[in-house]
């Protein structure tokens, strides 16, 4: 481990904490020492700190932090970070809204403490960088890499103190369109110009028009001659994993789930089924439960209740095992998959991971793992430890955002979410649909109908930043335009502002009623 010792862009020490020795450099300017240091220094984990915060160094973390090669982390003990906050006008990922309070995955990166890999930033050009400043290096660094297999984070762990105010640096307008430019698409620019003129009644346009002559980079670090060093002290021999499915009226489709499940290399030691029918004095259509031997323990519960939420819970509460695999019902996958994914997430260390899973005809893109921006509630694995520790907000039942928002419970505790393409599981998209009920919303009647729906205001509510909700307000404007009657841009506005405004109000009716 190399340690870099620095203060306002400027080396101050150099330490190689292995052989406890001071590296000399000639050259002060912390941009080029740090690509200059993995010319000398291969599959060496390169550390930066900021000179006021030496003493705090965690250095017992940080094996813990790094276990592997793929992972870049840092902490910031400022309020802001070096990335304005109005990047949430671009980017709604989860990885702007950051929980400092645990290891949260984000890109946002900052100078006080971090580390990386110096085989990381051997793939990168550091021609790209030439005069800027290492803030803006690092950030970029984090950004071109998460989206090829980079694991970034906000690790709090890399200091015994984190609370230390470090020394405030002023947010830049300059340097938010710069980086919008090199790292989005150009109209993202232009929309940042215009949330800005909108929601703050701030023209920046000396900052915009200097952006227009900054060039997008292009080229993507390749990871690839990178490998993971597979664990060789687990085995999912020694693990178990029960699967949930919640179902309504699906009875052969399930069947198929249930063969594909019999005949997997790593047999699940439960499969949970949570049969919906609102009838009711209906019964369970389910008649080969019971008539047919499988090769698991078969947990069954029919309920006069619809709802996946629910359903989902329900299931949950009754897992046994190590692991739990949450299925759809209407899936097609090889005999394989569950062992293939375990193995791929121990390698990894994650305890959570979604599986690809994609319509007949749609195009597999096999990659390496991904630190994934969202999660598939019927396509995921995820540790016992997690699913004993939450649950799917039923303030989204019967609507959308559910998965979406336990993804982000996942990542609030302190976990990652991982994406698995070469998992790849086939989605039949049964005909007779998701929601299988007729439902009838509590909005239902409103002379103004909320646009968005309620629980997509509900998640935006709850897990994203003032900047990404009103960046998306932006957005679903533009393009809900285009797609209704009423052509006349004023009246439009008026009337969308309306529904807007109805939508929130029901969010927030969804989430007192459940709090």
């Amino acid at each position: 481990m190399i340690v870099i010792l620095h203060k306002d862009d400027k080396v101050i020490n150099i330490l190689n904490h292995s052989s406890k020795e001071e590296i000399q450099t000639v050259n002060k300017n912390l941009v080029n020492v740090f690509f200059d240091l993995v010319e000398r220094f291969r599959d060496t984990l390169i550390v930066w700190c900021d000179d006021d915060l030496k003493e705090f160094m965690n250095l017992t973390e940080f094996n813990a932090i790094f276990h592997h090669k793929l992972i870049m982390a840092s902490f910031n003990t400022r309020e802001f970070y070096y990335i304005d906050k109005r990047i949430g006008y671009v980017e709604s990922s989860p990885f702007i809204n950051v929980n400092k309070k645990v290891t949260y995955p984000t890109w946002l990166m900052s100078s006080c403490i971090g580390g990386v890999n110096s085989d990381v930033l051997s793939c990168y050009n550091q021609r790209d960088y030439k005069n800027e400043t290492f803030n803006y290096v690092l950030n970029s660094i984090a950004k071109r890499g998460i989206a090829n297999g980079l694991f970034c984070y906000s690790a709090p762990k890399l200091l015994t103190n984190n609370s230390i105010a470090s020394k405030v640096f002023k947010l830049s307008r300059f340097v938010l369109f710069k980086f919008i430019k090199e790292h989005y698409k150009g109209r993202w620019a232009f929309l940042t110009l215009f949330n800005c003129l909108v929601y703050e009644k701030r023209a920046v346009v000396l900052p915009f028009l200097r952006s227009i002559f900054t060039s997008r980079k292009f080229d993507k670090p390749n990871f690839e001659d990178l490998k993971i060093v597979a664990n060789k002290n687990v085995s999912t021999s020694k693990s178990s994993i029960d699967v949930i499915i919640p179902t309504i009226g699906r009875k052969d489709y399930l069947y198929d789930v249930l063969k594909d499940l019999g005949n997997q290399t790593l047999l699940p030691k439960n499969v949970i089924i949570i049969e919906q029918n609102p009838d009711m004095g209906s019964k369970s259509d389910l008649d080969y439960l019971q008539n047919q031997s499988w090769p698991f323990h078969i947990k069954h519960t029919f309920i006069n209740k619809t709802g996946a939420c629910n359903a989902r819970n329900m299931a949950l509460k009754q897992i046994e095992s190590d692991w739990v695999f949450m299925a759809d019902d209407d899936i097609r996958f090889k005999k394989d998959i569950l062992e293939t994914a375990l193995n791929e997430m121990f390698n990894y260390k994650l305890n959570a991971a979604t599986l690809s899973c994609l319509r007949k005809g749609d195009e597999n893109i096999v990659r390496p793992m991904l630190q994934w921006n969202t999660f598939g509630s019927g396509c995921s694995i995820v540790s016992k430890n997690i699913a004993q520790q939450i649950a799917f907000d039923i303030a989204f039942e019967h609507g959308f955002g559910e998965d979406g928002d336990y993804g982000m419970q996942i990542r609030n505790l302190g976990e990652d979410i991982g994406y698995i393409s070469k998992c790849n599981l086939e989605h039949l998209k049964a005909p007779i649909g998701g929601f299988r009920t007729k439902i009838t919303q509590s909005w239902q009647d409103d002379k103004i109908q909320p646009k968005p729906s309620p629980t997509i205001t509900l998640f935006n509510l709850k897990n994203q930043t003032k900047e990404q909700i009103l960046g998306y307000k932006t957005l679903l404007f533009i393009k809900f335009f285009s797609n209704q009657k009423n052509k006349n841009i004023f009246s439009y506005f008026i009337n969308m502002r309306k529904r807007w405004k109805r939508s929130v109000y029901w969010a927030n009716k969804l989430k007192n009623a459940t709090s």
